[in-house]
């Protein structure tokens, strides 16, 4: 009797586990609250949740790459006084920093091992803000409003200075993530 009664309760005790597990029977949860890839006890969490993690980052920081790569294309047609082309040039650098805010965001979505955490947070801050400064800079050509004593010249160091802010900032998850991997 008493082994039926241990076998009971043991079964009991592991399908309140796997109900648990699965999510099942928690009212407190909403299906639109986020849920992390990696368990709280684990700095790294699972392998295959930290695959993940590290995949999707990197593809992240290579679009990063990618759009951050463009911001000189985006200045280097303008004339030395203002005209169409600094207008032009606004509307690219426009484009530019929606995309890095998409990218941003993309970044900020996913779940990083907590130890990454602060420095995805810090990264993610740091495109944001490079994100506004090239969106201003976009903003002013376009209205015209850029005068003539702004030359190209530091219109294109200012590109430099967020293209050299940007491309520190993926180096440094790229850091991190490598830190992470042991690579």
């Amino acid at each position: 009797m008493k082994t039926r009664t241990l076998t009971t309760i043991a079964a009991g005790a592991l399908a309140a586990l796997a109900l648990v597990l699965a999510g099942c029977g928690n009212s407190g949860a909403t299906a639109s609250s986020p849920s992390t890839i990696f368990p709280q006890s684990s700095a790294t969490g699972t392998l295959p949740a930290l695959k993940a993690y590290l995949t999707s980052a990197q593809d992240i920081l290579g679009q990063v790459s990618t759009t951050v790569g463009q911001l000189p294309g985006a200045v280097g047609g303008m004339s030395v006084k203002p005209d169409s082309t600094w207008q032009s040039s606004g509307s690219q650098l426009d484009s530019i920093a929606a995309q890095l805010g998409q990218e941003a965001s993309a970044l900020a979505a996913l779940q990083p091992p907590s130890v990454l955490q602060p420095v995805q947070d810090a990264v993610v801050k740091g495109i944001q803000a490079a994100q506004s400064g090239v969106q201003k800079l976009g903003a002013k050509l376009q209205s015209g409003s850029a005068k003539a004593s702004a030359r190209k010249a530091q219109i294109q160091a200012q590109v430099d200075k967020y293209r050299s802010q940007l491309d520190g900032l993926a180096q440094q998850l790229k850091g991190a993530l490598g830190g992470l991997t042991g690579q």
